[in-house]
């Protein structure tokens, strides 16, 4: 649906410039007006998912609170990646994660975390930054890792690690 919408504005704007050619200055008018009622979508859909992961884990003991992340690989999907921003938390129950654009959402409870940690490649990502794979047993009792990058690495790793150890 997101996709969709990105399209057609997109193709809205190179229709309208091709009209209003003999006239320029208002197909760049409409132009930029629209590119800035897209961003303003993305930063109202970047609100929304947070305030969702932030409602997600109310009333819960928050170990790591809320990040803005950037996910870089997703094991299961193989080597077809789809990768984007999106928000993590870490509570006693569960970790959670959403992505902004697309449609998902993982929550793996702390009983099924594996372990974490740094890698340079995953499912052929490689980042110029090392990133913090996560690894856990998903829904279908499959082994499983997210690839992510967080601006405290260390300190979501000595979180999850602790949790880990836990019996």
């Amino acid at each position: 649906m997101r996709i969709t919408l990105a399209l057609a504005i997109n193709v809205l704007i190179l229709v309208l410039t091709f009209l209003f050619m003999s006239h320029m200055y208002i197909a760049i008018l409409i132009a930029i007006s629209l590119l800035v009622w897209f961003f303003y979508f993305l930063w109202r859909r970047q609100q929304l998912v947070q305030e969702r992961v932030e409602r997600k884990i109310a009333g819960q003991k928050v170990i790591m609170p809320t990040e803005h992340i950037m996910l870089r690989a997703l094991e299961s999907s193989g080597y077809s990646q789809a990768s984007g921003m999106g928000y993590i938390a870490l509570t006693e129950d569960f970790l959670y994660f959403e992505l902004i654009l697309l449609d998902l959402v993982i929550a793996v409870p702390t009983a099924r975390l594996q372990g974490v940690e740094f890698v340079r490649r995953l499912k052929g990502v490689s980042p110029v930054r090392k990133m913090l794979r996560i690894m856990f047993i998903n829904e279908n009792g499959e082994d499983d890792s997210i690839a992510v990058n967080v601006k405290e690495m260390e300190h979501w790793k000595n979180a999850i690690s602790d949790i880990c150890k836990k019996p």
